[in-house]
């Protein structure tokens, strides 16, 4: 949906079984300790957690399962949504991964029968003793040298330069105009692969005050420029000014985006999603219930018209007039050497499948090769769809106020 809010009360008091497990629990990893697969971090007011954890949509922060597994920093209170991603790209296989600071002060994932993977390999450490990486309240994961009378020197290395699909309050979108820095969301490539995706959400090059969300390098959409206090195009994004602060910066050394929260009892975060949708999530919480609020922003063309539709925008084509629509429905399609093809490319998200499908004029429906939602494989004029629930979703295109294809 283009733009929709949704409140929910809770008042449970342990609201997810992760919150009731007791851990060792500390926010700083030394050189020479070991942070392994069934341990965690936790920051010093609680806030936010680090450890290793399977993806899934539903509930990311597993503990104890064999791979893929992936070093994520979430909220305590949200275990099912990681906010950042150590190793996006390079999963450990199974449960055999460790975190440590080697002596070179480089933050590496170990792991049986394979190399290490560096996470700070971005940008030079100090070589010397006493590097410690702690997570901060803010979800901040920084790497510094602590001196022989015990003083914490200044960060070397800090997880806020390397967003992934989240932005927390604190963090930047923009540009470090002196080292060349940029900060910028990516989506996942599939709800259960934190790999790079196909979206990209970063602020206005050319000096604008506003952001825009790429599709594979393409400008996809924009928030409108900053004005008033509001997104002209965008000002469901600025609707609680009681809650948040924003802020742009343009000078010498940088040209960023940032924003803050005004209240500790506030958790927050920006979510570019895997379809490029804008999801602002507020938690705000107090003695006896917390209010959940879910508010969506982005370029969603068939929202009003169709409100199941995949919501992806797309140009029209020579056989596509706008009036179609991918429809996502449980069921099959028997198996036709003729009318059933393959994308043999992996890293093909669901959005790439759409596109390639609108711009096949004989493509009638598409899906994901793998569990994963990555991959393609597509359907063409003259395939058969039987509705089965017991079966995953096929994208079937549709016309508007059209059941079927």
């Amino acid at each position: 949906m283009a733009c929709a809010s949704i409140i929910i009360l809770i008042t449970i008091p342990c609201l997810f079984s992760l919150n009731c497990i007791s851990y060792a629990e500390t926010n700083t990893l030394k050189q020479g300790q070991m942070l392994r697969d069934w341990e965690q971090l936790i920051s010093a007011s609680g806030v936010f957690r680090l450890g290793f954890f399977s993806p899934n949509p539903s509930y990311s922060a597993q503990l104890g399962p064999s791979g893929p597994r992936h070093l994520g920093i979430w909220f305590d209170r949200i275990p099912f949504y990681s906010v950042w991603v150590a190793n996006r790209e390079d999963p450990v296989p199974d449960s055999s991964g460790a975190l440590t600071i080697d002596g070179d002060g480089k933050l590496k994932i170990t792991y049986q029968g394979g190399q290490p993977i560096v996470i700070n390999s971005n940008r030079a450490v100090m070589t010397g003793n006493n590097i410690i990486a702690t997570l901060l309240d803010s979800g901040n994961l920084v790497i510094q040298q602590v001196d022989s009378s015990g003083i914490v020197g200044p960060i070397l290395w800090q997880s806020f330069d390397y967003p992934h699909n989240m932005l927390l309050p604190g963090m930047k979108l923009g540009m470090n105009l002196k080292t060349g820095q940029n900060w910028s969301l990516t989506s996942w490539l599939g709800e259960k692969v934190p790999a790079p995706g196909a979206f990209r959400l970063g602020l206005d090059p050319s000096g604008a005050n506003q952001l825009l969300v790429w599709r594979r390098d393409d400008i996809y959409w924009s928030s409108g420029v900053w004005q008033n206090e509001s997104f002209q195009s965008a000002p469901e994004l600025r609707k609680r000014n009681n809650i948040y602060d924003f802020r742009f910066v343009a000078n010498e050394e940088e040209m960023c985006f940032s924003y803050t929260i005004k209240t500790k009892s506030v958790l927050s975060r920006w979510d570019l999603d895997t379809l490029g949708q804008i999801t602002v999530f507020t938690l705000e919480q107090s003695d006896n219930s917390s209010t959940w609020i879910f508010e969506t922003s982005g370029p969603c063309k068939y929202s009003s018209k169709n409100s199941t539709a995949v919501c992806l925008t797309e140009k029209p084509t020579n056989c596509r007039n706008g009036s179609e629509i991918f429809m996502p429905k449980r069921g099959y399609i028997d198996f036709n050497e003729y009318n059933t093809y393959f994308d043999s490319d992996m890293n093909s998200a669901l959005s790439d499948c759409h596109a390639k499908c609108w711009k096949n004029c004989t493509c009638v429906a598409y899906n994901s090769v793998s569990g994963d939602g990555i991959g393609c494989q597509f359907w063409s004029k003259g395939s058969k769809f039987t509705a089965n629930d017991n079966f995953d979703f096929i994208y079937l295109l549709t016309r508007e106020n059209s059941e079927g294809n």
